[in-house]
Protein backbone atom coordinates (compact mmCIF):
# COMPACT_ATOMS: atom_id res chain seq x y z
CA UNK A 1 0.00 0.00 0.00
CA UNK A 2 1.08 3.76 -0.93
CA UNK A 3 1.83 6.11 2.03
CA UNK A 4 1.52 9.33 1.59
CA UNK A 5 5.27 10.38 0.87
CA UNK A 6 4.75 8.28 -1.69
CA UNK A 7 4.59 9.83 -5.15
CA UNK A 8 3.20 9.23 -8.64
CA UNK A 9 5.31 6.98 -10.72
CA UNK A 10 6.82 7.18 -13.88
CA UNK A 11 4.81 5.11 -16.95
CA UNK A 12 7.84 2.47 -17.15
CA UNK A 13 10.34 1.68 -14.30
CA UNK A 14 13.28 -1.16 -13.71
CA UNK A 15 11.73 -3.54 -11.11
CA UNK A 16 14.81 -4.62 -9.19
CA UNK A 17 13.30 -7.20 -6.87
CA UNK A 18 12.00 -7.35 -3.37
CA UNK A 19 14.68 -9.74 -1.10
CA UNK A 20 11.81 -10.10 1.59
CA UNK A 21 10.07 -11.98 -1.63
CA UNK A 22 10.72 -15.64 -1.21
CA UNK A 23 10.98 -16.09 -5.15
CA UNK A 24 13.60 -13.04 -5.30
CA UNK A 25 16.42 -13.22 -7.52
CA UNK A 26 18.93 -10.92 -7.73
CA UNK A 27 19.64 -12.06 -10.89
CA UNK A 28 16.55 -11.33 -12.97
CA UNK A 29 15.30 -7.71 -13.42
CA UNK A 30 11.42 -6.50 -15.65
CA UNK A 31 10.47 -3.61 -17.21
CA UNK A 32 7.41 -2.48 -15.33
CA UNK A 33 4.69 -0.56 -16.91
CA UNK A 34 2.63 0.91 -14.10
CA UNK A 35 -1.01 1.98 -13.94
CA UNK A 36 -2.18 5.18 -14.51
CA UNK A 37 -1.81 7.49 -10.72
CA UNK A 38 -0.38 4.54 -9.11
CA UNK A 39 2.10 5.66 -6.38
CA UNK A 40 4.94 4.17 -4.95
CA UNK A 41 8.30 4.84 -4.19
CA UNK A 42 11.39 5.01 -7.13
CA UNK A 43 15.21 6.16 -7.32
CA UNK A 44 16.56 8.09 -10.35
CA UNK A 45 19.68 7.42 -11.89
CA UNK A 46 21.45 10.57 -13.73
CA UNK A 47 24.39 9.57 -16.09
CA UNK A 48 27.15 10.22 -18.79
CA UNK A 49 25.98 8.03 -22.51
CA UNK A 50 29.14 8.96 -23.77
CA UNK A 51 29.90 9.11 -27.30
CA UNK A 52 29.31 4.99 -28.17
CA UNK A 53 28.54 4.00 -31.51
CA UNK A 54 24.86 3.37 -31.66
CA UNK A 55 24.85 -0.12 -32.18
CA UNK A 56 26.58 -0.76 -28.93
CA UNK A 57 23.88 1.64 -27.03
CA UNK A 58 21.31 -0.86 -28.48
CA UNK A 59 22.59 -3.76 -27.37
CA UNK A 60 21.53 -2.42 -23.77
CA UNK A 61 18.82 0.37 -24.30
CA UNK A 62 14.94 -0.54 -24.66
CA UNK A 63 13.75 -0.77 -28.33
CA UNK A 64 10.71 -1.60 -29.80
CA UNK A 65 12.19 -4.56 -30.81
CA UNK A 66 13.33 -5.78 -27.42
CA UNK A 67 10.42 -4.25 -25.29
CA UNK A 68 8.43 -6.79 -24.83
CA UNK A 69 10.83 -9.02 -24.08
CA UNK A 70 12.43 -7.19 -21.16
CA UNK A 71 8.64 -6.49 -19.60
CA UNK A 72 8.64 -10.36 -19.15
CA UNK A 73 12.02 -10.03 -17.17
CA UNK A 74 15.32 -9.98 -18.49
CA UNK A 75 19.28 -10.96 -16.74
CA UNK A 76 21.10 -8.38 -14.74
CA UNK A 77 23.81 -9.36 -16.42
CA UNK A 78 22.97 -7.80 -20.19
CA UNK A 79 23.42 -4.47 -17.83
CA UNK A 80 26.33 -1.88 -18.09
CA UNK A 81 28.83 -1.55 -15.39
CA UNK A 82 26.56 1.95 -14.45
CA UNK A 83 24.08 0.97 -14.52
CA UNK A 84 24.41 -2.38 -12.86
CA UNK A 85 25.80 -0.38 -9.95
CA UNK A 86 22.71 1.46 -10.12
CA UNK A 87 20.95 -1.53 -9.56
CA UNK A 88 23.25 -2.49 -6.48
CA UNK A 89 22.51 0.67 -4.56
CA UNK A 90 19.01 1.34 -5.39
CA UNK A 91 18.40 -2.49 -3.39
CA UNK A 92 20.61 -1.08 -0.37
CA UNK A 93 18.09 1.39 -0.13
CA UNK A 94 15.26 -1.18 -0.16
CA UNK A 95 13.30 0.46 -2.83
CA UNK A 96 11.88 -1.70 -5.53
CA UNK A 97 12.05 0.21 -8.62
CA UNK A 98 14.47 2.27 -10.50
CA UNK A 99 14.33 4.75 -13.52
CA UNK A 100 16.81 4.53 -16.42
CA UNK A 101 16.23 6.87 -19.28
CA UNK A 102 17.85 4.25 -21.77
CA UNK A 103 15.86 1.74 -20.41
CA UNK A 104 12.63 3.05 -19.58
CA UNK A 105 11.95 4.82 -22.62
CA UNK A 106 12.15 3.55 -26.20
CA UNK A 107 15.48 4.61 -27.62
CA UNK A 108 15.12 3.36 -31.17
CA UNK A 109 12.57 1.80 -33.46
CA UNK A 110 9.83 4.00 -33.27
CA UNK A 111 10.62 7.32 -34.65
CA UNK A 112 11.50 8.75 -31.29
CA UNK A 113 7.68 8.73 -30.49
CA UNK A 114 8.06 7.00 -27.25
CA UNK A 115 11.00 9.41 -26.24
CA UNK A 116 8.85 12.69 -27.63
CA UNK A 117 6.23 12.11 -24.79
CA UNK A 118 8.30 10.84 -22.02
CA UNK A 119 10.73 14.25 -22.42
CA UNK A 120 8.21 16.40 -21.35
CA UNK A 121 7.69 14.33 -18.21
CA UNK A 122 11.11 14.87 -16.57
CA UNK A 123 10.16 17.04 -14.47
CA UNK A 124 8.16 15.12 -12.75
CA UNK A 125 10.47 11.87 -13.34
CA UNK A 126 13.37 13.60 -11.40
CA UNK A 127 11.26 15.48 -8.54
CA UNK A 128 8.89 12.51 -7.98
CA UNK A 129 11.98 9.93 -7.00
CA UNK A 130 12.78 9.49 -3.28
CA UNK A 131 16.28 10.35 -4.53
CA UNK A 132 18.84 10.68 -7.27
CA UNK A 133 22.01 8.37 -8.30
CA UNK A 134 24.41 10.39 -9.62
CA UNK A 135 26.79 8.37 -11.69
CA UNK A 136 29.18 11.58 -11.44
CA UNK A 137 32.74 9.42 -11.86
CA UNK A 138 31.04 7.01 -14.71
CA UNK A 139 32.13 8.59 -18.27
CA UNK A 140 29.55 6.16 -19.78
CA UNK A 141 27.33 3.48 -18.89
CA UNK A 142 29.98 1.01 -18.92
CA UNK A 143 32.68 2.58 -16.77
CA UNK A 144 30.34 1.71 -13.06
CA UNK A 145 30.55 4.42 -10.47
CA UNK A 146 31.20 2.04 -7.49
CA UNK A 147 35.07 1.68 -7.14
CA UNK A 148 37.48 0.39 -5.35
CA UNK A 149 38.11 3.54 -2.62
CA UNK A 150 40.98 5.42 -1.83
CA UNK A 151 42.36 4.74 1.80
CA UNK A 152 41.42 7.51 4.13
CA UNK A 153 44.55 8.43 6.67
CA UNK A 154 42.19 9.01 10.29
CA UNK A 155 43.28 8.89 14.16
CA UNK A 156 41.59 8.14 17.04
CA UNK A 157 41.70 11.91 19.61
CA UNK A 158 40.12 11.50 22.81
CA UNK A 159 39.21 14.76 24.90
CA UNK A 160 39.45 15.73 28.29
CA UNK A 161 35.82 14.00 29.23
CA UNK A 162 37.27 10.58 27.76
CA UNK A 163 34.74 11.00 24.82
CA UNK A 164 36.36 9.72 21.82
CA UNK A 165 35.93 10.49 18.03
CA UNK A 166 38.21 10.62 14.63
CA UNK A 167 40.67 13.48 13.11
CA UNK A 168 41.33 12.92 9.30
CA UNK A 169 42.88 14.42 6.69
CA UNK A 170 40.58 16.66 4.32
CA UNK A 171 39.52 15.99 0.96
CA UNK A 172 36.26 17.79 0.43
CA UNK A 173 35.94 19.23 -2.80
CA UNK A 174 32.94 19.36 -4.08
CA UNK A 175 33.35 21.94 -6.90
CA UNK A 176 36.18 19.44 -8.27
CA UNK A 177 34.40 16.10 -7.02
CA UNK A 178 30.60 17.18 -8.21
CA UNK A 179 30.28 20.59 -9.75
CA UNK A 180 32.88 20.27 -12.50
CA UNK A 181 32.90 16.49 -13.24
CA UNK A 182 31.81 15.33 -16.92
CA UNK A 183 28.46 14.67 -15.91
CA UNK A 184 27.61 18.23 -14.37
CA UNK A 185 28.84 19.54 -18.16
CA UNK A 186 25.66 18.23 -19.70
CA UNK A 187 22.99 20.34 -19.75
CA UNK A 188 20.45 17.40 -19.27
CA UNK A 189 21.82 16.85 -16.09
CA UNK A 190 21.02 20.60 -14.53
CA UNK A 191 17.58 19.63 -14.50
CA UNK A 192 18.00 16.16 -12.96
CA UNK A 193 20.38 17.96 -10.40
CA UNK A 194 17.82 20.74 -9.79
CA UNK A 195 14.38 18.71 -9.36
CA UNK A 196 15.83 16.15 -7.19
CA UNK A 197 14.41 16.12 -4.22
CA UNK A 198 17.82 14.36 -2.79
CA UNK A 199 21.26 13.42 -4.59
CA UNK A 200 23.84 10.97 -3.61
CA UNK A 201 26.60 11.81 -5.57
CA UNK A 202 29.20 9.20 -6.65
CA UNK A 203 32.45 10.85 -7.19
CA UNK A 204 35.76 9.69 -8.08
CA UNK A 205 37.32 10.89 -4.38
CA UNK A 206 34.23 9.82 -2.13
CA UNK A 207 30.06 9.81 -1.66
CA UNK A 208 28.30 12.95 -1.17
CA UNK A 209 24.97 13.59 -0.26
CA UNK A 210 23.18 16.86 -1.36
CA UNK A 211 19.66 17.50 -0.41
CA UNK A 212 17.38 20.87 0.99
CA UNK A 213 19.45 21.12 3.56
CA UNK A 214 22.94 21.24 1.68
CA UNK A 215 26.08 19.42 0.79
CA UNK A 216 27.55 16.37 3.20
CA UNK A 217 30.77 14.46 2.93
CA UNK A 218 31.50 11.13 4.07
CA UNK A 219 32.65 12.36 7.00
CA UNK A 220 29.22 14.23 8.03
CA UNK A 221 31.09 17.58 7.11
CA UNK A 222 28.24 19.51 6.14
CA UNK A 223 29.89 22.08 2.93
CA UNK A 224 28.96 25.41 2.76
CA UNK A 225 27.22 26.48 -0.37
CA UNK A 226 25.77 29.27 -1.72
CA UNK A 227 23.37 27.64 -4.20
CA UNK A 228 20.04 28.80 -1.83
CA UNK A 229 17.41 28.41 -4.82
CA UNK A 230 19.32 25.28 -6.58
CA UNK A 231 18.96 23.36 -3.25
CA UNK A 232 15.13 24.00 -2.65
CA UNK A 233 13.99 20.25 -2.45
CA UNK A 234 10.59 21.89 -3.81
CA UNK A 235 12.34 23.80 -6.41
CA UNK A 236 11.13 26.79 -7.32
CA UNK A 237 8.94 27.28 -4.33
CA UNK A 238 12.71 29.84 -2.52
CA UNK A 239 12.14 31.96 -5.35
CA UNK A 240 8.10 33.18 -4.75
CA UNK A 241 9.20 34.96 -1.16
CA UNK A 242 12.58 36.21 -3.08
CA UNK A 243 11.46 39.79 -4.76
CA UNK A 244 11.68 40.41 -8.54
CA UNK A 245 14.97 41.18 -9.00
CA UNK A 246 16.36 38.02 -7.14
CA UNK A 247 14.01 35.92 -9.16
CA UNK A 248 14.95 37.32 -12.18
CA UNK A 249 19.01 37.50 -11.68
CA UNK A 250 18.56 33.43 -10.40
CA UNK A 251 16.75 33.02 -13.89
CA UNK A 252 19.31 34.60 -15.80
CA UNK A 253 22.52 32.35 -14.12
CA UNK A 254 20.61 29.23 -14.73
CA UNK A 255 20.36 29.93 -17.93
CA UNK A 256 23.78 31.47 -18.18
CA UNK A 257 24.80 27.82 -17.02
CA UNK A 258 22.30 25.91 -19.34
CA UNK A 259 23.83 27.44 -22.10
CA UNK A 260 27.43 26.40 -21.29
CA UNK A 261 26.60 23.01 -21.22
CA UNK A 262 27.15 20.50 -23.74
CA UNK A 263 24.00 18.38 -25.74
CA UNK A 264 24.74 15.13 -27.70
CA UNK A 265 21.34 16.64 -30.13
CA UNK A 266 21.54 20.10 -30.11
CA UNK A 267 17.62 20.17 -31.38
CA UNK A 268 17.54 19.19 -27.07
CA UNK A 269 18.42 22.76 -26.30
CA UNK A 270 14.71 23.53 -25.60
CA UNK A 271 13.55 20.50 -24.03
CA UNK A 272 16.38 19.30 -21.85
CA UNK A 273 15.39 22.36 -19.53
CA UNK A 274 11.62 22.85 -20.15
CA UNK A 275 11.01 20.97 -16.71
CA UNK A 276 12.71 23.93 -15.11
CA UNK A 277 11.09 26.56 -17.05
CA UNK A 278 7.70 25.00 -16.50
CA UNK A 279 8.14 25.50 -13.03
CA UNK A 280 9.38 28.84 -12.38
CA UNK A 281 6.74 30.00 -14.85
CA UNK A 282 4.25 28.46 -12.32
CA UNK A 283 6.01 30.13 -9.09
CA UNK A 284 6.48 33.61 -10.83
CA UNK A 285 2.70 33.73 -12.09
CA UNK A 286 3.11 34.52 -15.83
CA UNK A 287 3.45 32.56 -18.99
CA UNK A 288 6.97 31.65 -20.39
CA UNK A 289 8.08 31.02 -24.13
CA UNK A 290 11.54 29.72 -25.02
CA UNK A 291 13.44 30.67 -22.10
CA UNK A 292 11.90 34.11 -22.09
CA UNK A 293 9.39 34.54 -19.24
CA UNK A 294 6.41 37.56 -19.46
CA UNK A 295 6.90 38.98 -15.88
CA UNK A 296 10.82 39.85 -17.26
CA UNK A 297 10.21 39.75 -20.93
CA UNK A 298 12.10 43.01 -22.11
CA UNK A 299 15.05 41.80 -19.84
CA UNK A 300 15.04 38.78 -20.63
CA UNK A 301 15.38 39.86 -24.42
CA UNK A 302 18.55 41.67 -23.45
CA UNK A 303 20.96 38.51 -24.34
CA UNK A 304 24.04 38.39 -26.08
CA UNK A 305 26.72 35.63 -27.40
CA UNK A 306 29.99 34.98 -25.30
CA UNK A 307 30.49 32.20 -27.48
CA UNK A 308 32.32 33.43 -30.69
CA UNK A 309 31.06 30.18 -32.72
CA UNK A 310 27.31 30.84 -31.63
CA UNK A 311 25.74 28.82 -34.76
CA UNK A 312 21.79 28.80 -35.30
CA UNK A 313 20.29 25.62 -34.58
CA UNK A 314 18.78 23.56 -37.58
CA UNK A 315 15.71 22.46 -35.92
CA UNK A 316 12.73 20.87 -38.53
CA UNK A 317 9.98 23.03 -39.74
CA UNK A 318 7.77 21.90 -37.03
CA UNK A 319 10.41 23.00 -34.06
CA UNK A 320 11.17 26.30 -35.28
CA UNK A 321 12.48 28.58 -32.75
CA UNK A 322 12.28 32.05 -32.63
CA UNK A 323 15.40 34.67 -33.41
CA UNK A 324 14.27 36.29 -30.36
CA UNK A 325 15.39 32.77 -28.20
CA UNK A 326 18.60 32.13 -27.17
CA UNK A 327 17.23 28.71 -27.63
CA UNK A 328 17.55 29.23 -30.75
CA UNK A 329 21.49 28.90 -31.02
CA UNK A 330 24.10 26.45 -29.91
CA UNK A 331 26.37 28.52 -27.79
CA UNK A 332 27.30 30.26 -24.20
CA UNK A 333 25.15 33.44 -23.66
CA UNK A 334 25.17 36.02 -21.06
CA UNK A 335 22.72 38.44 -19.79
CA UNK A 336 22.77 41.90 -19.00
CA UNK A 337 22.26 42.35 -15.28
CA UNK A 338 25.45 43.92 -14.62
CA UNK A 339 24.63 46.65 -17.57
CA UNK A 340 20.85 46.77 -17.01
CA UNK A 341 20.61 48.37 -13.10
CA UNK A 342 17.39 46.86 -12.17
CA UNK A 343 14.48 49.32 -11.56
CA UNK A 344 15.81 52.60 -13.93
CA UNK A 345 14.58 51.60 -17.91
CA UNK A 346 11.36 52.88 -18.85
CA UNK A 347 10.02 49.07 -20.45
CA UNK A 348 7.64 50.02 -23.77
CA UNK A 349 4.48 48.31 -23.23
CA UNK A 350 4.05 47.70 -27.26
CA UNK A 351 7.05 45.38 -27.12
CA UNK A 352 4.61 42.05 -26.09
CA UNK A 353 4.16 38.29 -26.57
CA UNK A 354 1.48 37.53 -29.28
CA UNK A 355 -1.60 36.22 -28.47
CA UNK A 356 -1.81 33.98 -31.42
CA UNK A 357 1.13 32.56 -31.69
CA UNK A 358 3.76 31.49 -29.29
CA UNK A 359 6.68 32.05 -31.51
CA UNK A 360 5.75 35.67 -32.11
CA UNK A 361 6.60 39.29 -30.49
CA UNK A 362 4.60 42.45 -31.79
CA UNK A 363 6.70 45.19 -31.35
CA UNK A 364 7.18 48.75 -33.33
CA UNK A 365 9.77 49.02 -35.33
CA UNK A 366 11.78 51.88 -36.21
CA UNK A 367 14.84 52.66 -38.84
CA UNK A 368 18.72 54.43 -37.90
CA UNK A 369 19.06 57.83 -39.01
CA UNK A 370 20.70 58.47 -42.08
CA UNK A 371 24.30 58.63 -41.96
CA UNK A 372 24.46 55.81 -38.83
CA UNK A 373 27.09 53.13 -39.61
CA UNK A 374 28.96 50.63 -37.20
CA UNK A 375 32.61 50.51 -36.33
CA UNK A 376 34.22 48.28 -34.47
CA UNK A 377 30.53 47.68 -32.58
CA UNK A 378 30.42 51.28 -32.12
CA UNK A 379 27.41 53.02 -33.36
CA UNK A 380 28.95 56.53 -35.03
CA UNK A 381 28.11 59.21 -37.07
CA UNK A 382 30.38 60.28 -40.33
CA UNK A 383 31.76 62.49 -38.05
CA UNK A 384 32.81 59.68 -36.15
CA UNK A 385 31.14 61.06 -33.02
CA UNK A 386 30.14 57.88 -31.31
CA UNK A 387 26.07 57.66 -30.49
CA UNK A 388 25.96 53.62 -29.08
CA UNK A 389 26.88 50.30 -30.00
CA UNK A 390 25.37 47.54 -31.20
CA UNK A 391 26.42 43.57 -30.50
CA UNK A 392 25.18 41.33 -33.56
CA UNK A 393 24.22 37.71 -32.31
CA UNK A 394 26.50 35.53 -34.85
CA UNK A 395 29.71 37.15 -35.83
CA UNK A 396 31.38 38.05 -39.02
CA UNK A 397 33.47 40.27 -40.11
CA UNK A 398 31.43 42.63 -41.48
CA UNK A 399 30.38 43.85 -37.89
CA UNK A 400 33.36 45.58 -37.98
CA UNK A 401 31.79 47.95 -40.24
CA UNK A 402 28.49 48.34 -41.45
CA UNK A 403 26.31 50.60 -42.95
CA UNK A 404 23.08 50.23 -41.07
CA UNK A 405 20.39 51.92 -43.37
CA UNK A 406 19.70 48.30 -44.03
CA UNK A 407 19.14 47.11 -40.23
CA UNK A 408 15.71 48.33 -38.58
CA UNK A 409 15.19 48.08 -34.82
CA UNK A 410 12.96 47.46 -31.98
CA UNK A 411 12.86 49.86 -29.31
CA UNK A 412 12.42 47.99 -26.29
CA UNK A 413 13.11 50.61 -23.09
CA UNK A 414 14.32 54.50 -22.60
CA UNK A 415 17.02 55.14 -20.29
CA UNK A 416 18.26 58.78 -19.34
CA UNK A 417 21.47 58.90 -17.86
CA UNK A 418 22.12 62.47 -18.78
CA UNK A 419 21.50 61.64 -22.55
CA UNK A 420 18.53 60.06 -23.37
CA UNK A 421 19.10 56.41 -25.40
CA UNK A 422 17.29 53.89 -26.51
CA UNK A 423 17.92 49.97 -25.44
CA UNK A 424 16.97 48.54 -28.96
CA UNK A 425 16.54 44.83 -30.70
CA UNK A 426 18.34 45.09 -33.82
CA UNK A 427 15.88 43.08 -36.72
CA UNK A 428 15.83 42.68 -40.41
CA UNK A 429 12.55 42.37 -43.28
CA UNK A 430 12.22 38.44 -43.18
CA UNK A 431 11.28 38.50 -47.01
CA UNK A 432 8.66 35.91 -45.91
CA UNK A 433 5.47 37.90 -45.79
CA UNK A 434 5.34 41.96 -45.52
CA UNK A 435 5.60 43.15 -41.66
CA UNK A 436 7.79 40.29 -40.51
CA UNK A 437 11.39 40.73 -38.99
CA UNK A 438 14.01 38.50 -37.15
CA UNK A 439 16.05 39.59 -34.47
CA UNK A 440 20.10 39.65 -35.51
CA UNK A 441 21.43 41.76 -32.07
CA UNK A 442 20.85 44.15 -29.52
CA UNK A 443 22.05 47.62 -28.75
CA UNK A 444 21.76 50.61 -26.81
CA UNK A 445 21.77 54.25 -28.92
CA UNK A 446 20.82 57.74 -28.25
CA UNK A 447 17.31 58.34 -28.71
CA UNK A 448 17.60 60.62 -31.88
CA UNK A 449 18.99 58.08 -34.24
CA UNK A 450 16.17 56.06 -34.72
CA UNK A 451 13.14 56.79 -36.81
CA UNK A 452 9.84 55.36 -36.07
CA UNK A 453 8.56 53.34 -39.10
CA UNK A 454 5.77 50.91 -38.86
CA UNK A 455 3.29 50.19 -35.62
CA UNK A 456 2.87 46.90 -34.45
CA UNK A 457 5.30 44.08 -36.63
CA UNK A 458 6.28 40.24 -35.83
CA UNK A 459 8.91 39.29 -34.83
CA UNK A 460 9.90 35.80 -35.33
Amino acid sequence: MASKSDQLLPNRLLWVGDPDDQHYDPNVLCLNTTSNKSRGKYVALSHCWGKLPTEVNKHFCTTSDNISRRTKGFSFWELPKTFQDAVKVTRELSIPYIWIDSLCIIQYGDNGEDWKREAKRMEEVFSGAYCTIAATSASNPFEGFLQPRMKHDYIHVQDASGNRFYVCTGRDNFNNDVKEALLNTRAWVMQERVLSRRTIHFSTNQVYWECGEGVYCENLTRLARKEYFTLDPDFPQRLFWSGDQRTMEFIHYLYQDYSERGLTVNTDRCVAISGLETRIARVVGCRSRYGIFERYLHRDLFWQATDEKLERIAYKKEQYVPSWSWMAYNGSIRFFDEDIFFGRVDWIINLRFAEECKKTLIADVGRFRDGLRLNRKHVVLDSDIERGWVRYDIKDKSEESRDLRKERCVVAGRVDDGVNKYYILVVRPTSVVGGEYKRVGVGLIQSDCVVRERLAVRVV
